[in-house]
C-alpha cells in the first residue's frame, strides 16, 4: 500500500510539471511600466551606406541636415531616447569612453551621433539639455526626425525597438562605428563589455 501511494504521488507531480506555464523571457527595456512587447528585428536593409538615406533631420541647435553631411569623418552612432533612465545613459557613457580613449589627433577627427527614437518628446531644446547633462561637446550631433526616418535608420543599422504603452521605448543597445563614407565597420553591444575594441578600429580608419 505504501509503495502504491508513493508511485501515485510521483505520477501526480509529473503530470503537474507537464502543465506548468513556460518561462517567457522579455527583452531588456527602458519602459517605466514594464509593458514591453516582443521586439522583432526590422527587415535587413542590405549593405548600403547610412548616408544614402534621404530625409532632413534637426539637431540640438535646431539646424537642419541630412545624414550625408556627416561624411568625411568616422562616426560613433547609437539610437536612444532622452527620457530613458537605464540603458541609454550607459550607451552614451560607453560612446564617450571610446572617444576619450583615442589619441587627441584621432579623437578630433571622430564624431559622435545620437539619434532619438522619440521625435515627439525629444525636441531640439530637450536634446540640448541632454547634451549638457551628459557633457557632450560640439563634436556630437543629437538628431531628431520623423517616425518614418527613425524606422528607416533602424532598418539600415538593424536596430530593434518597440514603443511601449507608456510612451517609452524598448530597444537594443548596440553602438555602431561608421567609416568616412557611412558604411558600418563595427557593431557592438554597449552592455557586453567588448566595446573597447572600437578604439583600434577608429584609429585605423583615421590613418587611411
Amino acid at each position: 500500500m505504501k509503495t502504491r501511494l508513493i508511485l501515485y504521488g510521483i505520477a501526480i507531480t509529473a503530470l503537474l510539471s507537464c502543465h506548468q506555464s513556460p518561462v517567457i523571457k522579455t527583452p531588456p527595456c527602458c519602459g517605466k511600466d514594464g509593458a514591453a512587447k516582443t521586439m522583432a528585428p526590422p527587415p535587413a536593409a542590405g549593405n548600403i551606406s547610412v548616408y544614402q538615406l534621404t530625409g532632413t533631420w534637426t539637431d540640438q541647435h535646431e539646424k537642419k541636415l541630412t545624414l550625408s553631411k556627416l561624411q568625411g569623418h568616422p562616426q560613433i552612432v547609437a539610437m536612444i531616447f532622452t527620457q530613458c533612465s537605464s540603458v541609454c545613459p550607459r550607451i552614451v557613457e560607453e560612446m564617450k569612453a571610446i572617444r576619450d580613449s583615442l589619441p587627441a589627433r584621432v579623437k578630433n577627427q571622430v564624431g559622435g551621433v545620437l539619434v532619438s527614437f522619440d521625435p515627439g518628446r525629444d525636441t531640439p531644446a530637450q536634446l540640448r539639455q541632454f547634451a549638457a547633462q551628459r557633457q557632450l561637446d560640439d563634436q556630437w550631433e543629437l538628431l531628431q526626425g520623423s517616425a518614418d526616418q527613425v524606422r528607416q535608420l533602424s532598418m539600415a543599422l538593424n536596430v530593434r525597438y518597440q514603443k511601449l504603452s507608456g510612451g517609452d521605448y524598448s530597444h537594443s543597445s548596440n553602438v555602431y562605428i561608421l567609416d568616412q563614407t557611412g558604411n558600418i565597420v563595427l557593431s557592438v553591444d554597449a552592455l557586453s563589455g567588448s566595446i573597447h575594441h572600437a578604439d583600434s578600429v577608429l584609429t585605423r580608419l583615421v590613418r587611411r
